[in-house]
C-alpha cells in the first residue's frame, strides 16, 4: 500500500510539487542511516563513498520526499536482493565544474538480466525466480521521480563482485541551474 501511494505521489499528473535546494549527500547518508538496521540483519556489508555534503553551487533544486523516496527504493531493493554477507555499495559523483551529481547503488545479489531491464521499470513486473516479496513498484517509483529531476536512470551489471552478477543503477541528474549558470559565467 506504502508503495501505491509513493507512486501515485511520484506521479505528479501537472500539479507543481514544492522545490528547495537540496543537498543529495545528505539525503544519501540520512536514508543509508535509517537502512542499516535492516542490512545488518542480513550481515550485509553495506558502505557509502562520496563527500559528506555537495558543494555549495551544486545543490540541485527539487522535492525532498521524492528524492528521498528514490534514494530509498533503490537502497531497500539493493538490501532485499542481496544475499546474506553480500555487499551494497551506494556511491555519490559530484562534479564540482559541470554540477553533474551521479547516484550509483551496487550490489552484489543476482542482477537483472539485460533483456528485463526495461521490464522492471513497469509497474508490477517481477523478475521470475527471485524468492523476495514486493510489489514491483519500487523501480518504477524510481523511474518517475527520476523523471520529474531530469535525470537519466541506467542499469549495468556490477563488475565489483566476482560470484554473482549484481547490479549496479546509476542515476545522473543534471546541473543544478545554479551550477550551470557558474558554468555560464567561466
Amino acid at each position: 500500500m506504502n508503495q501505491l501511494l509513493a507512486l501515485a505521489k511520484a506521479e505528479s499528473t501537472g500539479r507543481t510539487l514544492v522545490t528547495l535546494q537540496l543537498d543529495l549527500a545528505h539525503t544519501v547518508i540520512e536514508v543509508l542511516q535509517d537502512c542499516v538496521p535492516r542490512a545488518m540483519e542480513k550481515n550485509l556489508d553495506i558502505g557509502f563513498e562520496g563527500p559528506e555534503s555537495v558543494p555549495a553551487e551544486c545543490l540541485m533544486e527539487g522535492n525532498a520526499t521524492l528524492l528521498r523516496e528514490l534514494v530509498r527504493n533503490l537502497v531497500d531493493n539493493a538490501i532485499a536482493y542481496t544475499p546474506a554477507q553480500g555487499v551494497v555499495t551506494v556511491r555519490l559523483l559530484v562534479d564540482r565544474f559541470s554540477g553533474v551529481q551521479v547516484l550509483q547503488v551496487e550490489d552484489s545479489g543476482p542482477g537483472i538480466p539485460p533483456e528485463e531491464r526495461a521490464l522492471v521499470l513497469q509497474p508490477f513486473y517481477r523478475t521470475l525466480g527471485t524468492n523476495v516479496d514486493g510489489s514491483g513498484l519500487g523501480l518504477a517509483i524510481v523511474q518517475e521521480i527520476a523523471q520529474q529531476c531530469g535525470a537519466t536512470l541506467e542499469m549495468s551489471e556490477a563488475h565489483t563482485h566476482k560470484a554473482t552478477p549484481g547490479l549496479l543503477v546509476t542515476v545522473r541528474f543534471p546541473p543544478s541551474s545554479k551550477a550551470a549558470e557558474d558554468t555560464s559565467d567561466a
